[in-house]
């Protein structure tokens, strides 16, 4: 009896009452977190203030605390009563989930050739656009932005390359599941953004895939006390490049060269050219200013930097029976274009974009099996802006700043008439087109979008019937309109044809005239309806893994009154994985468009794919210490494509016959009647392009995480593409609608490597590289056989470059010598280009254009992403450039005096009459200089005038600091962060200023440095 009281005593004096509180990194109290004791079931979890009560069976215990997505941490309480636990994020848990097509898979088990990026990458750079922001910073895609235009600057995106050139190759974009526009997406509204490569991860898409795919996941609720966050950010931005026109001295000085080397009669005398020289210094005022002008058009109509701002607010929590996200953005840019209007109304001349955002995404947990879910994301963007021809790839007012002379005219002329003075913008009947008067007077437009966006989901989980198995529903209703209103006015501009008397009206040509105002509207509604019907299983048997999935989708979209597009198809997939080391997977597509005859419409698109986790089998087991991971991968499938455009128009309905009208087609008499022509012969058989895609991959990770890497080898063949007979003889006498006849190849690798590290308890630091090759190849696009050689472009890479090609300059030699090919393209002197006679026939023609350069796509792309951490201190940069890519850019930023035009910085280097030919040789950078049409010979798309669009950027970088804890907390935050960051700060190319080398010239708003300050605050 001694002996069970003694016992009795011992066992209560070992148990006690253990109190704590559980907090995440920021500070907060967790909700739900689950306190256990080690090696018994006696456990709890944390109430609405983060705290629990637990009793433990010994002095000794060990408390083991847990959280979704956060690192589970183990607390010896031996000799405590009361502890305070710190949660750490687990960054690998958030990570291990990747999403792929119609669901998502944990990523040690994915076969397939998928990257994902996280919202904090995309967070990094100050890019508003989503689709600069992830520039760089996903291997295997390409972006090229050539516009910096407020609210239109999105970049083209490419995944591995281009392998059609049939379309514009731009991959499947999905946004939560539905096929959307993403570019202007609130950044911080972004979870993930999951590229699919190979025919494994894109073949459910069927005959969307082939180019790849890319899937936009918004941000969702999680179960924790509701988290505020606060984002602002004030942005400068300015132009990668400025100008090198010259000034009114140099130019007119150039001007007199190059008309004296084509024998025409001089404009300017010796007194003029002085007086342009003064006029360049400044020396010169009034009348004198007036009649020898020194235009800087740029100064004039532009300023040096644009401002630009966006701030957003977001709530983020939820409970057991329900999660939310919500937020709210505003987004405002400015332009480089000064407001010069003179609307009575204030109405601004300058191009602007503000984009109102609206998000919240809500799942509500009905029953313990049944989740309800809606997205709802709202947009509305307002565009502003002159009336002048504005668009991504021109701009009216960049080509008239670029082709304006500044030596002719003057912005205005003032002219005095008494007591008063009227201003008369300046012109010529060559340069009727004032753009610091089109700005002024010419009008302007105001333009609302409103982009509604709804997902309803529907998952029920069916473990009732069997385990695994769940069903899910989803209908998506899209609804975007647009209104435009373009006011217009004319104006007039003058010319001084009597410089002895510019106080005279009569002393001017007047061109057009000045007229009032009128009004006109454009209006675009667009329908999308989308919905799916879904079927999961999922369940483990022992050391077997197996998972499958089968769905319907169809997709509807409407553009006003147009007939409705539609895709409709069916989806599977099936994994089986072994023990954690053998995983296999069947995905495919059957699915179809609208755009092939009925009876032809659907396709069967499958995939396959194996790995290897080489790391889990048991021969590895004394590699543990050093290799953590090491996967091998292999996939191959067929995807399509039925996107083909034609002149950037999108085409439908190859397989019918198309007649067309044609007035005054035939006459009785004088009267004309109208006829009836066939103008579409039809393709009956046409059908998708087919991909046939093969990957191999190897992933692998050492020493703890201190480095992981995938390699990645691909490579593609596709048929079926859609091609304009070539081979046609011209007596058939109609157009034919286009056939499946072309093919090309695309292949190369992916490298990628992130090193990650800390030194010491406070520093950490990690390296990232990233570098894809892709290089693709036409096989067929039915060239007739007995084209030549040199000319076909089959064998070559799509857009490769087509031209003359250049063998230097020519001597007088050349032209004493007698064997010199006549051109057919102008008169040519000592100091032209010498272009190779391609044919031999003795003359330069367009017979003698061949393949000149790389193509207008990077076939090597690659970056270099450095972070570090120490203590409340971050700092990140990231380089990113490209390679074996060819530009030609427009003419107003490469030739002299084109359509009597300008000069600028680098035609100083011409060559120079006025040295010796050996000086000549050794100096020139541009041939002898013409005006005009008289320079027709140089000014032709060949090999010296094509650039090396090579270039590498310091694309982003960022420094940081975030308020200790302890002070973020006396004025009531979790979190303060404050940060400057910039993007494209600097570039290194080949172009020595002449333009942005990813821009396509110098006609376009240019490309942007942003230099960018912001605070994130979190409550």
């Amino acid at each position: 009896m001694l002996a069970l009281l003694l016992t009795g005593q011992t066992l209560f004096a070992q148990s006690k009452q253990v109190t704590g509180v559980v907090k995440d990194a920021t500070g907060e109290t967790v909700i739900g977190a689950s306190v256990l004791e080690k090696g018994t079931t006696n456990g709890v979890i944390t109430d609405l203030d983060g705290n629990f009560k637990l009793t433990v069976s010994k002095n000794n215990a060990i408390l083991q605390i847990s959280y979704v997505g956060y690192q589970t941490q183990e607390v010896n309480v031996s000799g405590k009563t009361s502890i305070i636990v710190t949660l750490k994020e687990d960054s690998e848990m958030l990570e291990e989930v990747v999403v792929v097509g119609y669901g998502a898979q944990k990523k040690e088990s994915v076969v397939g050739a998928i990257s994902q990026v996280s919202s904090k990458d995309l967070l990094s750079t100050p890019a508003a656009n989503v689709s600069q922001a992830i520039s760089g910073k996903i291997s295997g895609v390409i972006t090229s932005q050539t516009s910096g235009a407020p609210g239109a600057d999105d970049a083209q995106i490419y995944i591995r390359g281009r392998a059609t050139f049939a379309g514009d190759a731009q991959p499947l974009i999905l946004v939560d599941g539905v096929e959307r526009a993403f570019s202007q997406i609130a950044p911080d509204d972004i979870e993930t953004i999951s590229v699919l490569k190979d025919a494994s991860a894109t073949a459910v898409y069927g005959v969307r895939g082939a180019n790849g795919v890319m899937l936009i996941t918004t941000k969702r609720g999680k179960e924790q006390k509701p988290e505020v966050s606060l984002t602002a950010n004030w942005q400068i931005q300015s132009p990668t490049r400025t100008d090198t026109y010259l000034d009114s001295y140099q130019s007119v000085t150039l001007l007199e060269e190059a008309l004296k080397n084509d024998g025409l009669r001089s404009q300017y005398s010796t007194n003029d050219i002085e007086m342009f020289r003064k006029s360049s210094n400044g020396e010169l005022s009034g009348i004198d200013a007036m009649l020898y002008p020194n235009v800087n058009w740029y100064d004039e109509v532009l300023r040096s930097t644009a401002p630009a701002q966006r701030y957003n607010v977001s709530i983020r929590g939820g409970t057991k029976r329900m999660r939310y996200y919500a937020s709210g953005e505003l987004y405002d840019q400015r332009s480089l274009v000064r407001n010069l209007s003179n609307d009575r109304y204030g109405n601004s001349s300058s191009p602007s974009y503000r984009r109102y955002a609206f998000r919240a995404n809500t799942d509500f947990f009905l029953t313990k099996d049944l989740t309800f879910s809606v997205n709802f994301g709202t947009r509305f963007e307002e565009r502003r802006g002159s009336n002048t021809d504005e668009s991504s790839n021109y701009s009216e007012t960049f080509y008239e700043l670029n082709h304006t002379p500044g030596w002719i005219f003057p912005v205005t002329y003032e002219v005095k008439s008494g007591e008063s003075t009227r201003s008369l913008y300046g012109g010529s009947s060559q340069y009727q087109n004032n753009i610091v008067a089109a700005l002024a007077e010419g009008g302007y437009y105001r333009s609302v979008n409103t982009i509604n966006e709804t997902n309803f989901i529907v998952d029920y989980d069916m473990d009732w019937l069997t385990e695994g198995l769940s069903v899910k529903g989803m209908l998506s209703f899209d609804y975007e309109n647009l209104h435009r209103n373009n006011y217009t006015k004319e104006f007039a501009t003058y010319e001084l044809n009597n410089r002895n008397n510019p106080d005279l009206y009569t002393s001017y040509n007047q061109f057009n005239a000045d007229t009032e105002m009128t009004n006109s509207s454009e209006f675009t509604s667009i329908y999308k309806l989308y919905m799916e019907a879904q079927v999961n299983y999922a369940r483990k048997f022992g050391k077997h893994d197996v998972t499958a999935m089968m769905l319907y989708m169809q997709n509807d979209y409407r553009n006003k009154a147009d007939l409705a597009a539609r895709y409709q198809g069916m989806v599977g997939r099936v994994t089986y994985g072994y023990d954690d080391r053998y995983l296999f997977e069947f995905n495919a597509g059957y699915n179809g468009s609208e755009n092939f005859m009925q009876g032809k419409r659907f396709g069967f698109f499958p995939s396959f794919s194996a790995g290897w986790r080489i790391s889990n089998e048991q021969f590895m087991e004394g590699t543990k210490d050093w290799l953590n991971n090491l996967k091998i991968r292999a996939s191959y499938g067929q995807v399509g494509n039925d996107v083909y455009t034609k002149n950037g128009v999108k085409q439908r309905f190859l397989y019918e016959q198309k007649w067309s009208q044609i007035s005054n087609d035939y006459y009785f008499g004088t009267t004309g009647q109208t006829g009836v022509y066939e103008a579409q012969y039809p393709n009956y058989g046409v059908t998708w392009e087919r991909a046939h895609k093969y990957n191999v991959g190897l992933e692998f990770g050492l020493w703890n995480g201190m480095l992981n890497g995938n390699i990645d080898l691909f490579y593609e063949k596709r048929n079926n593409i859609l091609t304009d007979y070539l081979t046609r003889p011209e007596w058939v006498g109609v157009i034919m609608a286009a056939g499946n006849l072309g093919e090309t190849k695309n292949s190369g690798y992916e490298i990628e490597l992130k090193h990650s590290n800390h030194i010491g308890n406070d520093f950490t630091y990690t390296i990232g590289l990233t570098y894809s090759h892709a290089r693709n190849e036409i096989i067929n696009m039915d060239e007739p056989d007995s084209k030549t050689s040199y000319r076909k472009r089959e064998g070559h890479p799509i857009n490769q470059y087509f031209g003359l090609q250049c063998d230097g300059f020519i001597t007088q030699a050349d032209i004493d010598g007698g064997e010199l090919p006549i051109s057919r393209l102008g008169n040519v002197q000592a100091g032209d280009l010498k272009y190779r006679d391609m044919n031999g026939d003795g003359y330069i023609d367009e017979q003698d254009e061949t393949f000149i350069g790389f193509s207008d796509i990077p076939e090597n792309t690659y970056a270099l992403t450095l972070g570090a951490n120490y203590k409340n201190w971050g700092f990140s940069v990231m380089f990113q450039g490209v390679n074996h890519v060819s530009r030609y850019y427009d003419a107003e930023a490469m030739f002299a005096f084109i359509n009597g035009g300008k000069v600028k910085e680098h035609h100083l280097d011409r060559w120079n009459p006025a040295q010796s030919e050996e000086y000549n040789l050794a100096h020139a950078k541009y041939p002898l200089l013409h005006y005009d049409s008289y320079g027709d010979h140089n000014q032709r798309q060949n090999s010296f005038f094509l650039k090396n669009g090579a270039f590498m950027r310091l694309k982003n970088i960022e420094l940081s600091y975030t308020l200790p804890t302890m002070w973020a907390k006396k004025v009531g935050m979790s979190d303060c962060r404050l940060y400057v960051n910039a993007n494209n700060l600097i570039t290194w190319d080949h172009l020595d200023g002449l333009t942005d080398p990813e821009s396509n010239g110098s006609n376009r708003y240019p490309i942007m440095k942003t230099i960018n300050f912001g605070v994130n605050i979190k409550f």
